[in-house]
């Protein structure tokens, strides 16, 4: 079963040891990076991620035992409570994802994976209004990392340490001083877009458009149909 949820969802559920690199700043004036191996089961500890309901479990390979086994569930979140975090991830489901435009509404910040191509797609700028995620998901806890710092997890196993921070927090010197900040601008630049350009006029004014062009395309007089200026 290689949909891409199951697929986010199986390694965001892995409790195992398997490493996975994960690369981070050090606390030092100049920012330099380095990267170490840590078991997924620590890198998931930033994750919150579950299927709320099996549907058709029997046509999973192993039938539902195997699918409780493999993914994590969970009670089902209202749509505005996600709005509450820093980081909104969304992935196709069986076809395109239609949650991105009311995450760009929201002030957290959408991390997306697509593998479809979307009418808006060359309207909006990746890393402006939105943080883009490969389909293989891998620099997810990468993406954490650079705006977050590294997991408090990986770095109790990496057994890292720096005098402590404010309120006696050992672990604050390794968040990033202006990630907050970069994240705030991401999420207010897609807020904006979505004002702007994502409004559902610009969707009817696409859909119209497209309209117009399928029709002239099954005309038999498509050429006098075409736009001269």
């Amino acid at each position: 079963m290689h949909y891409q949820r199951h697929r986010f969802l199986r390694m965001a559920s892995d409790n195992s040891s398997t490493p996975r690199p994960l690369t981070f700043a050090l606390p030092t004036p100049t920012p330099t990076y380095t990267t170490h191996a840590v078991p997924l089961s620590l890198l998931n500890t930033v994750l919150d991620a579950a299927f709320t309901k099996a549907l058709s479990p029997e046509s999973y390979p192993g039938g539902l035992p195997a699918l409780l086994s493999a993914h994590r569930f969970a009670d089902a979140v209202p749509l505005g409570a996600h709005w509450s975090h820093k980081y909104l991830l969304d992935i196709d489901g069986m076809a395109y994802s239609a949650r991105f435009m009311a995450f760009l509404a929201s002030d957290s910040v959408p991390i997306k994976a697509t593998v479809y191509a979307e009418f808006w797609e060359s309207w909006i700028e990746p890393w402006l209004h939105y943080i883009p995620l490969s389909s293989t998901y891998d620099e997810i806890y990468n993406i954490y990392a650079y705006f977050s710092g590294p997991p408090r997890a990986a770095l109790e196993y990496l057994n890292a340490s720096v005098p402590q921070g404010e309120g006696g927090d050992k672990y604050a010197a390794w968040r990033p001083r202006d990630g907050d900040r970069r994240l705030r601008r991401i999420a207010r630049a897609g807020k904006q877009w979505k004002r702007s350009v994502g409004r559902p006029v610009d969707m009817e004014v696409y859909v119209y458009r497209l309209a117009l062009e399928w029709a002239r395309i099954c005309a038999d007089d498509r050429d006098a149909m075409g736009f001269v200026l």
